[in-house]
């Protein structure tokens, strides 16, 4: 069987691969690098889905925060119903893991450079995805916090304290109000 399918694609004269064999492959080979460049579209399609990723991902991180401190100022004696809004910076950036291979060639007269930079990528569930080496979530830009004794100045400074120790923050960029029933 092997025999026959060598006989089909050789010439029997002269051994060497048919002319219509090498074209077949050939526009194979073409056929196959058109439709991977077909595939570039997905991959920025890829790109807006991660993008919206990222920012429900910061929306979730900022409703966590603000559940955590409307949880410890409620403990404040004095504070009552507590609601805390948080203003952030930014969204979730993500750090991808890169393999860096460099080299050089100094002679006397000649020289060259060669840089090449990749994301590493592992299996994920749905294929292969980059290696995420560190993540750096957004900075807090301001928080509001309505409470019950909101009108209390000695409350107020202990909760604007509260926060600015909690979230790392200036006190500047505290603001607490009383609530209306």
């Amino acid at each position: 069987m092997i025999k026959e399918i060598k006989d089909k694609i050789t010439d029997t004269k002269t051994g060497k691969l048919k002319t219509n064999f090498i074209v077949a492959i050939g526009l194979i080979g073409i056929a196959l690098i058109f439709l991977s460049g077909l595939g570039s579209n997905n991959d920025e399609q890829g790109d807006k889905a991660d993008n919206s990723i990222v920012l429900q991902n910061t929306d979730v991180y900022r409703e966590n925060l603000e559940q955590q401190l409307e949880a410890i100022l409620s403990d404040v004696q004095g504070a009552g119903d507590v609601s805390v809004m948080i203003s952030l910076e930014g969204t979730i950036e993500y750090i991808y893991a890169e393999e860096i291979q460099s080299s050089s060639q100094h002679k006397d007269t000649d020289k060259s450079s060669d840089y090449k930079n990749e994301v590493v990528l592992v299996e994920g569930k749905d294929g292969k995805d980059a290696l995420v080496k560190k993540v750096i979530n957004p900075r807090v830009h301001g928080v509001l916090i309505v409470c019950d004794g909101g009108d209390d100045v000695i409350l107020s400074e202990k909760l604007i304290n509260s926060a600015s120790a909690a979230l790392g923050i200036s006190t500047a960029k505290i603001y607490v109000a009383k609530r209306t029933k």
